[in-house]
């Protein structure tokens, strides 16, 4: 597929499905060569054992977080407002579970597709998601320690944001790869996204916890802190004085050059 997009000039992100028993046991090459991961556990269901279904889904949202892949956990979530108004108390538990284990984005099918209450499902799902989500400390650390000097600072940045009483992380990216990495450590902090590209913009709303804002390029990084300081007081995100993580390449515009860790207030420079 890669060499097809190759020769046409054309990138674009590619979701694997899972969903063949051949696919579970080359999980780790499958999400490394794909840039995003659907668990589809009706097909999964069919395919294997169901009593399987679950631990594959733990391990390969696992995977996919390790990875700093989005991983999205679909098929028969919500299935009974198919007809019903209100889900069962088990299909509830089992959207609460993906939260659980990390998934970056839940996906309804037949229930807004076919069912009758489509709207109140996506209401119901969100509902759910939220009340999980508001215990900061839910979803489990991600103990794997990180390959990458991407991923090494990253996770520094967290760690400076949340001993710091910081508001907010904030990344620089060309590609989503730094915001992907922060985003999988599920840190309580306001997420931030700053690109030039419009295109990476919408490719991180299936990244969990991300608020992306497209601002200009930079060629320098005071330029990139004015650019930040303008968009989070113009936006009412932060106030002048607040503290922020930045986490950034130097020289901006490059991606994989991620090698920066600032902690700033908002303000100082603007």
């Amino acid at each position: 597929v890669r060499a097809i997009m190759a020769e046409m000039g054309v990138k674009v992100p590619v979701i694997a499905k899972l969903e063949k028993p051949q696919a579970v046991g080359r999980l780790r090459e499958i999400v490394r060569a794909f840039d995003a991961l659907m668990v589809a556990r009706g097909d999964l269901g069919v395919e294997l054992p169901l009593e399987q279904v679950p631990m594959v889904q733990k391990r390969a949202i696992q995977i996919a977080r390790e990875n700093a892949k989005p991983v999205i956990v679909a098929t028969q979530m919500l299935e009974s407002m198919l007809t019903a108004s209100r889900p069962t108390r088990a299909e509830a538990s089992d959207v609460a579970n993906a939260v659980l284990d990390g998934a970056d984005a839940l996906m309804l099918s037949g229930e807004t597709s076919v069912g009758r209450h489509p709207v109140l499902a996506v209401a119901t799902m969100a509902r759910i998601i939220d009340s999980v989500e508001s215990d900061s400390t839910a979803v489990p650390s991600l103990l794997a320690a990180p390959r990458t000097t991407g991923g090494v600072l990253t996770r520094a940045a967290k760690d400076v944001g949340e001993l710091t009483g910081a508001k907010a992380l904030a990344a620089f990216t060309q590609s989503g790869d730094t915001v992907r990495r922060l985003a999988r450590l599920h840190t309580p902090l306001h997420l931030l996204a700053f690109t030039p590209e419009p295109r990476v913009r919408s490719q991180l709303a299936l990244t969990w916890g991300v608020e992306t804002f497209l601002v200009p390029s930079v060629r320098h990084t005071d330029e990139m802190v004015r650019e930040l300081d303008k968009a989070l007081m113009d936006s009412g995100r932060l106030t002048r004085g607040d503290l922020v993580v930045i986490v950034a390449g130097s020289p901006p515009n490059v991606p994989g050059t991620t090698n920066l860790i600032r902690l700033h207030r908002v303000g100082d420079e603007y």
